[in-house]
């Protein structure tokens, strides 16, 4: 699933959009991605609305919408269109001609462009909030955020100490954004198993490492793929061209044969948290 840097990189392949008016919304409307609200509300509330607003929080995509192109002097009321890309989902550009194949769910166009949700799986959503409701500012705080600080974290763990490191992580209301990979790449810098309960650990450290892993996923995933169209998936060699180096864990993680990049052992895997974990076992260990 797309992760924090991830879907950064899928917000700024839409942020084109901003400033554009949709002249016409396109929909599969019986697929699941419309669960939460239907494809006709959808359309009714986008067409002839221009994007204003984009941004990212954990996992969740926001895209904002109003009237602004009719009365830019005035406060218009925003409209978020909330976007999850599950499992297989992406977003891409395409021509403002582009005629959607059976897995593009989700179309807006304007003038200049096509701005398409594809999601072949079904597992991601396209839902809208109400209107001038803004959903960022009742979700945790990003690990990036000035006030995620290392009182706060004591704070959402007070009770938790018998919790995992790798399901520590993957809590979306206190690490909002990180995802499978990215707490593997935190516990092997931690030079911790990822079972390891939290009270042998130190919170200062996990805050600490894993605001390096944030920054470093955006500088190497979003920052140095945002020429990238989306179009061909999030896969390394095709959404994500470029992939953190090989001094990280990530690109050895799944390799048949993997080795640790720092010691060179090789990497052990199994289920840790529900999901599937590798680790180095020399640098790692479990007792």
């Amino acid at each position: 699933m797309p992760e924090l840097a991830e879907v950064e990189l899928a917000r700024r392949i839409w942020e084109p959009g901003k400033g554009q008016e949709v002249i016409a919304v396109e929909s599969h409307p019986e697929t699941r991605v419309y669960r939460d609200t239907p494809a006709g509300k959808i359309q009714t509330h986008l067409t002839r609305k221009m994007m204003v607003d984009s941004r990212t929080h954990g996992k969740r995509l926001l895209f904002g919408f109003s009237d602004s192109l009719v009365n830019p002097s005035a406060r218009d009321p925003v409209i978020y269109l909330e976007v999850h890309l599950g499992m297989s989902g992406r977003l891409f550009l395409a021509d403002p001609y582009y005629c959607p194949d059976k897995h593009d769910h989700f179309v807006l166009r304007t003038k200049n462009l096509s701005f398409v949700y594809s999601d072949y799986r079904q597992f991601g959503r396209v839902y809208l909030h109400q209107q001038d409701h803004k959903p960022w500012e009742t979700l945790p705080l990003e690990v990036l955020h000035a006030k995620f600080t290392l009182a706060y974290l004591r704070q959402l763990t007070t009770r938790r100490k018998g919790t995992s490191l790798k399901a520590l992580l993957l809590d979306q209301s206190i690490f909002p954004g990180i995802g499978n990979w990215m707490a593997d790449e935190i516990c092997w810098r931690l030079f911790r198993f990822p079972g390891t309960p939290l009270q042998e650990l130190d919170l200062a450290v996990i805050r600490r490492v894993s605001r390096q892993v944030c920054r470093g996923a955006l500088r190497h995933v979003a920052d140095k793929n945002s020429s990238r169209d989306g179009k061909r998936g999030f896969s390394p060699g095709s959404y994500v061209e470029q992939v953190p180096p090989s001094s990280w864990l990530f690109q050895h993680r799944w390799k048949a044969g993997g080795a640790c990049p720092r010691c060179h052992s090789p990497l052990e895997r199994c289920t840790i948290a529900t999901r599937t974990t590798a680790w180095c076992p020399r640098c790692q260990p479990m007792t």
